[in-house]
């Protein structure tokens, strides 16, 4: 459970959100321009890259290898798995992006989505974009290996407020992060 929450939400690393700057969103703008909408798409076609479907393997490896249940599967069943994941997430990348062109057109203002083109169409845009790829499993990592610290103080302070034994409390939320989960009626540390 948790290679499939992670790679998709590791995948919107790679959609085009690799802007530096911070969206501004547009209070009540509902329908954007059809301005607004082009330069939406062309932003997301500039920001993708011929090293997508690599990248997406990348992180789909690193999270089986992350994942006790696909560990314990047999290595021939493992590489079905993430070949599998991986033909499926490149074959529906096109949508998700297209998906993606009316949020960014709503989020961005005709300004903010005019600088993102402009900027994502030179040399130096193109190879951000493809670095920012690129370096998306390495980053995923980075970011994944912060989650121990993350449980432990989770369940210090959840135990503090609740009274339950924190060593419990962290075993069970690393349990429900690799895919493990308890009764919805079960109280932590019970």
């Amino acid at each position: 459970m948790r290679f499939w929450i992670v790679l998709f939400s590791s995948l919107m690393l790679t959609s085009g959100a690799m802007a530096q700057a911070k969206p501004t969103p547009q209070p009540g703008v509902a329908q954007p321009s059809a301005r607004q909408m082009h330069l939406s798409r062309r932003y997301v076609e500039l920001t993708q890259s011929d090293q997508m479907e690599q990248a997406i393997r990348g992180l789909i490896v690193g999270e089986a290898n992350a994942d006790p249940s696909m560990r314990e599967m047999p290595a021939e069943d493992r590489a079905f798995m993430v070949d599998l994941a991986t033909e499926l997430t490149v074959d529906l990348m096109p949508q998700m992006m297209e998906r993606l062109v009316p949020v960014y057109a709503r989020t961005f203002s005709e300004e903010e989505l005019t600088a993102l083109v402009a900027f994502f169409d030179t040399d130096l845009g193109r190879s951000i974009a493809e670095k920012s790829i690129a370096s998306t499993p390495e980053a995923n990592a980075a970011m994944m290996s912060v989650m121990p610290q993350l449980f432990e103080k989770m369940a210090a302070r959840v135990c503090a407020r609740f009274g339950c034994d924190p060593a419990e409390m962290r075993a069970m939320m690393e349990g429900e992060a690799n895919g493990a989960t308890r009764p919805l009626n079960e109280k932590p540390g019970n």
